[in-house]
Order: C-alpha cells, then structure tokens, then sequence
C-alpha cells in the first residue's frame, strides 16, 4: 500500500494555484481555489483519492457552470 498527504500549507496553496490557472485556461471560469486536504492511497493497483476543496466564484458563473451540465 502506497499512501501520499499533501498536509503542509505551502504545498496545498501551490497545488491550488496550478488546479485554479487550469481551470481557467481549459474552461474560461476564474475560481478561486482552497485546497484543504489532499491524500491518495494506491491499494492492490487500485487508487483512492480524497479531497477536500473549497472553491468561490461569482454567481454568473456558477450558473454557467450548472447549465453546461444540464442543471
């Protein structure tokens, strides 16, 4: 069993800041980003993510978002 914890803060803001500037660029929407939590554990070949994110954006974009996925 392998197990990986991004627990430091630092390394929770970089990989926020990497997820946030991709978001942007492949779907146009501007979210700020909080990465609270990040652990992986691979089991057997098979992997096992948890993520705990906090995520703010306006209004508009949310609705767009909700509508591009038929909600």
């Amino acid at each position: 069993m392998d197990e990986m914890k991004i627990s430091s803060k630092f390394m929770r803001n970089m990989v926020a800041k990497l997820v946030k500037k991709t978001v942007k660029k492949k779907v146009g929407y501007e979210v700020d980003i909080q990465l609270n939590e990040f652990t992986a554990t691979v089991t057997d070949g098979t992997a096992h993510v948890h993520l705990s994110v906090d995520a703010e954006l306006n209004k508009d974009e949310l609705t767009k978002i909700l509508g591009k996925i038929g909600l």
